[in-house]
């Protein structure tokens, strides 16, 4: 089996419909509508996004965000994965009710018990959400910069691409550069090519979560390549969004053909149904 890495997962949207429900049972919460014979239950994005809610609000402690650390980067091990990067999110971890430094140390925890059964690791990129605003980023940014965790690697940028303007977002970016994290930004998966261009423009990232909606504008795809951008590309989650139709749709192919610096990743794992596999 080739040795793989991952660059594009969501902590909270890597929660296997197992554990979520046995974090149900812990709390007392009813999981039949989100989960079924196994699998979460969606038929567009509020769906998903309503399942994604109710698995995320059931991760409440520090134990509980180490299992799911555990948990995911085991089974990536188990597909050969040898590193991991996801995004964490401070939000998240408010809305628990916890700090994000005990957030933080909980996932690191949980790492740390994964790689010693399997050796793969595990590294975090704490993230932003647009949904929040842009003083929810600024403070994502802040902690990042200052947390000092040895597995916190990036900063980034993710949630309805619909919401806000990347220039918005350019003091929080440079708050993490100053602090030497990696830059990623989600752009170019449910907006055009210019949610991508105005990615490279304003935010200046290493590497951006999906820009498949480049493939739209041909000198951008030639500017991604000349500039050596990374794009954290992610087929499966795009077509079950119908963003593409098919995998015979997606632009990887073409893009990777075009001199582009492609990956391949999960995004949400169980809710899109993918893996490293």
């Amino acid at each position: 089996m080739p040795l793989k890495a991952e660059l594009h997962c969501h902590i909270e949207g890597a929660a296997a419909p197992e554990l979520v429900l046995r974090q149900a049972e812990k709390y007392g919460k009813d999981a039949s509508p989100y989960i079924q014979d196994g699998s979460f239950v969606w038929h567009d994005f509020t769906s998903f996004l309503a399942a994604y809610d109710f698995s995320s609000d059931l991760f409440r402690t520090e134990e509980d965000y180490a299992r799911l650390a555990d948990h995911y980067l085991t089974s990536l091990a188990r597909d050969g994965a040898i590193y991991s990067e996801v995004f964490t999110s401070p939000d998240h971890a408010s809305k628990a009710g916890m700090s994000p430094k005990a957030y933080t140390d909980a996932l690191g925890e949980g790492m740390a018990r994964a790689k010693a059964k399997t050796g793969i690791e595990g590294r975090m990129i704490v993230t932003g959400v647009r949904n929040f605003g842009v003083e929810s980023i600024e403070r994502a940014a802040r902690f990042a910069a200052r947390s000092g965790h040895p597995l916190v690697t990036g900063f980034g940028v993710a949630g309805d691409e619909r919401i806000g303007d990347l220039e918005d977002y350019v003091r929080a970016f440079e708050i993490a550069r100053e602090a030497g994290l990696g830059i990623t930004v989600h752009a170019g998966e449910l907006m055009g090519w210019e949610s991508v261009e105005a990615a490279l423009d304003h935010i200046r990232p290493s590497r951006i979560g999906h820009g498949v909606r480049a493939i739209e504008n041909p000198d951008l795809v030639r500017r991604i390549a000349d500039e050596g951008v990374v794009l954290e590309c992610c087929p499966g989650s795009n077509i079950a969004l119908k963003i593409f139709d098919s995998f015979a749709d997606h632009p990887f192919p073409a893009l990777r053909a075009a001199g582009c610096k492609v990956t391949l990743n999960s995004d949400d794992p169980p809710y899109f149904w993918t893996s490293l596999k």
